[in-house]
């Protein structure tokens, strides 16, 4: 699949079969965030993988409003991307942490390798983040950025047409 296919391909998958996500692929995934780019080479970003009824309820009661089956959108997997504030680079000349861009990147790459592999996923920010922390335990200074669902899609991508009436035109997106 040529690169310009790959992200026409991907779309925000809020439904899901009843299929787990093989161990091979969920590693490819992985891997493709473990090796994405990162400022500075600092890889400040660390992954939460829930892949467990337990800890996709823990996903899902910080993203509540998505709730569906005990999971985020009933999704049989789901990554949390965390970042780590202090090992993020910051740019001098006003102090910009690359944490939040960084994790991004990651989150993004995956999301790409898992279209390719044929799953469906959902880049989720609309989580509490002090309830992610809450339930994951996780200690000061990681911030949860994103939640990645994962799964076998059990809805199809929109219609060309309507998917470019969700688009914004090239015209307003050039400065």
């Amino acid at each position: 699949m040529s690169f310009s296919e790959l992200t026409r391909a991907s779309f925000s998958c809020r439904a899901y079969q009843d299929r787990p996500v093989e161990p091979e692929v969920l590693d490819a995934i992985v891997e493709a965030g473990r090796i994405a780019p990162s400022a500075h080479n600092n890889h400040p970003t660390r992954l939460i993988v829930c892949d467990t009824p337990e800890l996709r309820e823990k996903a899902a009661r910080a993203a509540v409003r998505f709730e569906r089956e005990g999971s985020v959108f009933g999704a049989p997997m789901v990554l949390i991307a965390c970042a780590v504030e202090e090992e993020a680079w910051v740019r001098k000349p006003d102090g910009m942490s690359s944490a939040l861009i960084d994790s991004s990147i990651v989150v993004d790459r995956m999301m790409m390798q898992a279209t390719e592999l044929g799953l469906g996923t959902c880049w989720v920010c609309m989580f509490d983040p002090d309830v992610a922390r809450r339930e994951f335990g996780l200690p000061a200074g990681v911030l949860p950025v994103s939640m990645l669902t994962l799964g076998y899609p059990a809805e199809e991508i929109a219609a060309p047409e309507k998917r470019a009436a969700r688009c914004i035109a090239r015209e307003d997106f050039l400065l």
